[in-house]
Order: structure tokens, then sequence, then C-alpha cells
């Protein structure tokens, strides 16, 4: 193996590992939580319930993140 294809498998490797660090900070409940959380913070919907407001916002993240999760894994 020359050091050009070396570098390559390292760099597939890195990348690969990247990817399913990605993928679990993604799909954790605080993450998911977090970025509702900001969203909320932002968007008011009339006559709806911060709180309601917060299970609706996390509800949007966990389909978001779940379609950023088969993005990345190349489902």
């Amino acid at each position: 193996m020359n050091l050009k294809e070396m570098l390559i498998e390292a760099a597939e490797l890195q990348a690969d590992a990247i990817k399913d660090k990605m993928v679990d900070q993604l799909s954790s409940d605080a993450m998911a939580e977090m970025i509702a959380t900001k969203i909320n913070e932002k968007i008011d919907i009339p006559f709806v319930s911060e709180e309601k407001e917060q299970i609706f916002f996390e509800k949007c993240v966990d389909i978001v993140t779940d379609l950023l999760e088969g993005i990345i894994k190349g489902k």
C-alpha cells in the first residue's frame, strides 16, 4: 500500500467516526430539547401555551433529526 492509499484509508476511517459521533449527538434527547427550546424562544404561536409549543417544536426537531440521520448514514 502506498502513501496515498494509506492517507485515503485513514481519512475515510476518520470520516466514518465523525459521522457516528454526529448521529449520536443528533439523536440525543438533550440536543433535541436544546434545539426545540431555542426555536420556542424565537417563535410564538398565538393562543398556544409555551408548554404545548415546546412539545410541538420537540416533535418537529425529532422529525428533522431523523431525516438528517438518514442523510448522514446515506439511507
